[in-house]
């Protein structure tokens, strides 16, 4: 069954969850911990999300994010690959770090932002890690305790939405976190997987879920890399060769690409007639996007490259045939 696409959007609420692959620890110590706020507060700045609170847990992580005006998928993508890469060089190890897919609620930030806070902030008690909240170094929890935070941290917006004054917010933050009988965000119906919310707020979430591209017909893996190895000028016979220059692993890349967001054919399946890692050229294809950002060279050829794959349908539709 195809994975329901991200719901994303601008000044979307965000309760993100990202776990060590099978379960190993992704920090080993404090020096680990402080790259990934490091790295956090970089990336936030470049994407322009808000952080509004966060908490980094031995073998997992809880980010409460409002999406910029670039998909949170490519802040994520770009803040756990970079993290990866410091995570494996100065540990000598190689390998995936993070479990697949991030995991990601859009919340209701107007109704359950508090809600999300506390689950957030409580996650070492819970743990057994500490018996307070305000002991455990590496959360947020101490800036909504004192109304003193770093600037990567959105601490005024995050109070304007508990409370009308910043005092009564913080007497409200400091009420919640003492108040056991205060409603669980473990209890907020998660819609669709993806919202937590009230029915009337999930309804308007996911009815603007993008819709994935339908599987194009007469397209396949193979028909679309003889169109990308023509237009690029390299041999079919070496990019399902095991050469791995730069020039054919990029060919690859845009390759599966082009597949996955244009013509609806699964990353997996460019993998297989590539003879490649799926989940090496998975990660290729996230990275890609960062490319596309900051290069308006290849931006404008991966265009010109995506309006040449609707001739063949044209042609199609007159001919009966299909040609790359």
């Amino acid at each position: 069954m195809a994975r329901r696409p991200r719901l994303q959007g601008p000044n979307s609420v965000h309760h993100v969850i990202v776990r060590g692959n099978e379960r190993q620890n992704v920090f080993r110590d404090d020096l680990d911990r402080q790259d990934y706020l490091n790295r956090l507060r970089r990336y936030r700045d470049r994407f322009e999300i808000r952080l509004y609170a966060y908490c980094l847990m031995t073998n997992h992580v809880h980010l409460a994010v409002e999406e910029g005006p670039l998909p949170l998928s490519r802040f994520m993508h770009a803040l756990q690959s970079s993290y990866t890469q410091y995570f494996n060089k100065r540990h000598g190890r190689v390998g995936h770090l993070f479990q697949g897919r991030f995991k990601s609620f859009i919340v209701d930030g107007d109704r359950y932002l508090q809600a999300l806070l506390r689950y957030i902030h409580e996650n070492p008690v819970a743990a057994g890690i500490v018996d307070e909240c305000e002991k455990y170094r590496w959360s947020s929890d101490r800036f909504f305790r004192t109304g003193r935070a770093p600037r990567w941290m959105d601490l005024d917006r995050a109070l304007e939405m508990i409370g009308p004054t910043r005092a009564l917010a913080l007497r409200r933050y400091r009420s919640l976190m003492g108040d056991p009988s205060f409603g669980t965000y473990e209890n907020v119906i998660a819609h669709g997987g993806a919202v937590k919310g009230d029915e009337a707020f999930a309804k308007r979430i996911l009815e603007r879920s993008p819709t994935p591209p339908l599987r194009t017909p007469g397209w396949s893996a193979e028909r679309l890399a003889v169109a990308v190895a023509s237009a690029r000028g390299v041999p079919l016979s070496d990019l399902t060769g095991p050469s791995r220059r730069r020039e054919l692993s990029q060919s690859r890349i845009i390759a599966a690409y082009l597949g996955r967001f244009c013509l609806g054919i699964p990353v997996a399946e460019s993998a297989r007639f590539f003879g490649r890692d799926p989940s090496a050229l998975a990660r290729g294809v996230a990275l890609f996007f960062g490319r596309l950002e900051r290069d308006p060279e290849i931006r404008a050829w991966v265009a010109r490259m995506v309006r040449g794959l609707e001739t063949p349908r044209r042609s199609r539709a007159n001919n009966g045939e299909m040609r790359a």
